[in-house]
């Protein structure tokens, strides 16, 4: 109760106080403590309750955000000379109709899931492979089964060979989904060779061992640490880093063929170095909104997208869903179609 009456006023009176003193000062404060209001929520049991202070936290923090967005401009007004004008009714009605705005285009990136589609070449490799990789797809008590039907029809519409699970695919308890019947849904989606996954960070926030077993009964093969070989590639199943005793990339290669990691954090120094063709990761969500991107970018090489680094590829996705947050200002929700090809067939 203490977080929600200091945060709920909070970025109202900052604001306020901005366009009376023109500090600079207070228009920094709204980057202070905006999350942790979201301290322990995923612990509480109630999923009714859970999904009231997520659905309403998110919606704050959303406004948070944006009235941060404002005070970082109105700051450059004021440093520019124009600082009158963001105590003017015109600036405050047209800050209303960018909140607006960006509320209805971020909801529209979060509901609205895309194809984005890759091809990779590989030397040396004389067939080719059509997969699926959906990552971060964080089913809790924000999503509807609808959400689930959804995915499994784009993702047989694309008729893939195999399918590759990219983590967070749980956003934290698997109790919600088991009373809804997300699992009689997820599996019904179909590929060739099957359907392939690792655990994300997310996983490990629930109950792991139930996480793992409900993904099970979706038709997700969860695979800590293994290899397996579907038509001449070795595709590596990393751990989340959150297992500190992961095993290293070396220890988990088996045979001679291409190798391909699916590693849920977009880190892939070590699959470079260990002569990786590729490697999928999520996580970032493609920054999702401001300012988290930019700590995405900090901490990340990669945050989205295709990029070459030497000889090897990394596809980084925006992934399906989101967590906590119910809009996207940064990325779009996205289902990944790769294929893989040898340079022979251009």
């Amino acid at each position: 109760m203490k977080l929600i009456v200091y945060y709920l006023p909070m970025p109202f009176v900052v604001y306020l106080l901005y366009l009376l003193s023109g500090s600079y000062l207070a228009g920094g404060l709204f980057f202070l403590g905006s999350f942790s209001f979201l301290i322990r929520i995923t612990e509480i049991k109630s999923e009714n309750l859970r999904k009231k202070i997520k659905f309403f936290a998110s919606n704050f923090l959303f406004l948070y955000k944006t009235l941060c967005f404002i005070a970082i401009l109105a700051i450059g007004l004021e440093i520019v000379g124009w600082g009158t004008i963001i105590r003017t009714p015109a600036f405050l009605f047209l800050s209303l109709v960018f909140y607006i705005l960006l509320i209805w285009r971020g909801y529209q990136n979060y509901i609205k899931i895309e194809i984005k589609e890759y091809t990779v070449e590989i030397s040396d490799y004389d067939t080719e492979l059509n997969l699926v990789f959906l990552s971060d797809i964080h089913l809790s008590e924000l999503r509807s089964i609808n959400y689930a039907e959804e995915i499994v029809e784009k993702v047989n519409g694309l008729s893939p060979d195999c399918i590759l699970i990219g983590g967070d695919t749980i956003e934290s308890h698997m109790e919600y989904l088991e009373d809804k019947g997300f699992d009689q849904v997820l599996r019904k989606i179909r590929s060739k060779y099957g359907v392939y996954g690792v655990l994300g960070n997310h996983e490990y926030t629930g109950n792991l061992n139930k996480n793992m077993e409900y993904l099970d009964r979706c038709g997700i093969k969860i695979l800590r640490d293994e290899s397996i070989i579907i038509k001449k590639l070795e595709f590596i199943f990393r751990d989340d880093e959150t297992n500190h005793s992961r095993k290293k990339l070396n220890e988990i290669y088996k045979t001679v063929y291409p190798k391909v990691v699916v590693d849920h954090r977009p880190k892939f120094e070590e699959a470079l170095s260990e002569g990786a063709e590729l490697q999928l990761s999520g996580h970032t969500h493609g920054g999702q909104f401001f300012p988290v991107n930019l700590g995405y970018m900090l901490k990340y090489k990669v945050i989205y997208g295709y990029k070459k680094v030497k000889n090897m590829i990394i596809i980084v996705s925006s992934g399906v869903g989101t967590g906590f947050f119910t809009y996207r200002t940064w990325s779009k929700a996205e289902i990944v179609r790769i294929t893989i090809r040898g340079k022979a067939h251009e």
